[in-house]
């Protein structure tokens, strides 16, 4: 994926206890025996302590979760679903409000603070008193907790050094003044409003692709070197991610009068969701571009997200119409189903439909971001002034999540169809997959050689099983012949294994 669109790690999803090998897999590793293995080595500790962000829990737990409701699928064997309530409660207490703290904006947000990465990051240069000379703020999509800006005090006025050694980028300006009148006043040579969405590598004394400034005051900085602070948002985007789990489990509970014991837990899943997705909707959702269409943005308009006041990419969107279907079908309320609708027109009315191959071909994102982009002066993103529309397709790792969209929109016969579910199974077939099912291509298209890092989230196509007798097969048959074991995978191989005796 293109770094202007990607919004997450290039090994997006964490393959939850995979086992290094290549040699191909017997029969047995698709197994409730060897998934129980899996099950059983996983780490201990609670995932949210390694690292303390949002991230961690969509990425890391949230498999984990989807792991188990797998397995309870394939054995009815409610002791899945009692680890699923254990770890969805640890799960639901590190939520913002459930400790009291607050995101970038001020507020308590139900939600989880995601404070690494992918979130704008600031800084002040100070002056001898500590009094704020130079406010600073990052630019780029990814990685600013990475800056650094350094101050070195000349003859001639002072030099600026901002440097990130993730791209690895190092800018140098020299010279600098604090007052507006002069040629090099630092804000005029820093600030360039049409700084990219990524960043080029290398050195440069042109203006910045990692920062923009604002002088405060005019006051001598002495040397000093900070890095900058992420800014913490409650990032709604992962909701439908972390979400759909405890949801399947909240279903799966109220079917079974056997499981009465665990009502209460499902219980307080739906009130979960319910109150993060009523904060979510009230504040984000905006309806159209077309008719009958809606989205979700990003965050609020100077909030943290690099891309704010944008749409969330098509992928994040799936995973709300699976929450917002399941919250629909557990509460009756007809408002759920309704916005999961419009989240999915959204998407059916801008799928490339490719005749020869009976197949579908989408993009990562929808306008402004695929066609004409935005500048300065349609003042729509306060962190990113300037944005290249570009149309990219979809990778087959994020592309997962629009899977999940389309399988649960079919299901209920609202929207997608079985047609449907049989071409984005095609897309699977003959632009995913390599043919002799070895690893996976990188994007949805077709188009390029294989990418292995994408290969363990192959098992978020098996969705479309219904779609295609092949699916399942083509699936089984890469894992098998790849050797990467993985819990994640092996749960999912096992509930189409049952679903489709």
């Amino acid at each position: 994926m293109p770094p202007v669109i990607c919004l997450l790690t290039t090994a997006l999803f964490y393959s939850t206890a995979a086992v290094p090998d290549t040699t191909p897999l017997p029969a047995q590793a698709i197994s409730i025996e060897r998934a129980n293995e899996l099950l059983e080595a996983l780490p201990k500790e609670d995932a949210w302590l390694r690292s303390k962000d949002a991230s961690t829990i969509a990425w890391r737990e949230s498999p984990v979760l989807h792991a188990l409701a797998d397995l309870y699928e394939a054995t009815e064997d409610p002791a899945y679903l009692h680890q699923l309530a254990e770890r969805g409660q640890r799960l639901l207490s590190h939520r913002d409000d459930r400790r009291g703290v607050k995101d970038g904006s001020g507020e308590v947000r139900p939600g989880w603070t995601m404070g690494f990465k992918y979130v704008v990051a600031s800084g002040a240069l100070k002056n001898a008193a500590g009094e704020t000379v130079i406010a600073i703020r990052s630019t780029p999509f990814s990685n600013n907790h990475l800056t650094t800006v350094e101050v070195v005090p000349g003859a001639q006025g002072f030099t600026i050094i901002v440097s990130n050694e993730f791209y690895p980028r190092k800018e140098t300006y020299v010279n600098l003044s604090l007052n507006p009148a002069d040629e090099r006043f630092a804000e005029k040579v820093i600030n360039d409003p049409m700084a990219p969405y990524s960043t080029g590598r290398g050195t440069s004394t042109e203006p910045s692709n990692l920062v923009s400034i604002q002088v405060k005051q005019q006051s001598p900085l002495p040397a000093q070197k900070i890095r900058l602070t992420p800014i913490p948002l409650a990032y709604t985007g992962y909701y439908g991610i972390i979400y759909h789990p405890m949801l399947r489990f909240a279903e799966f509970v109220k079917k079974d009068a056997a499981l009465r014991s665990l009502v209460p837990v499902a219980d307080s899943f739906i009130q979960a969701a319910e109150e993060s997705y009523a904060d979510m909707l009230q504040r984000l959702w905006r309806d159209g571009p077309g008719r009958g269409e809606g989205y979700v943005l990003t965050c609020e308009k100077g909030e943290s997200f690099p891309a704010d006041n944008v749409g969330q990419p098509f992928n994040y969107l799936g995973r709300h119409v699976c929450v917002l279907l399941a919250l629909h079908r557990l509460t009756g309320k007809a408002t759920y189903k309704h916005t999961a609708e419009k989240l999915c027109r959204l998407f059916k009315n801008r799928l490339q439909y490719n005749r020869r191959g009976n197949l579908y071909i989408w993009n990562y994102w929808y306008e402004p971001m695929t066609t004409t982009g935005w500048k300065p002066e349609d003042n729509l993103s306060f962190n990113v002034k300037y944005f290249k529309g570009a149309a990219r397709p979809e990778d087959a790792s994020h592309g997962t999540l629009d899977i999940a969209m389309v399988a649960a929109a079919a299901a209920e016969k609202t929207v997608f169809s079985q047609r449907d579910m049989e071409r984005f199974a095609n897309t699977l077939l003959h632009n995913v997959l390599l043919p002799d099912r070895s690893d996976v291509r990188r994007t949805v298209d077709g188009k390029g050689p294989a990418h292995p890092p994408y290969f363990q989230q192959l098992h978020g196509w098996l969705e479309l099983s219904p779609g295609h007798p092949e699916v399942y097969r083509a699936i089984r048959q890469a894992y098998l012949q790849k050797g990467m074991e993985s819990l994640v995978f092996c749960a999912r191989l096992l509930k189409w294994e049952r679903r489709l005796r």
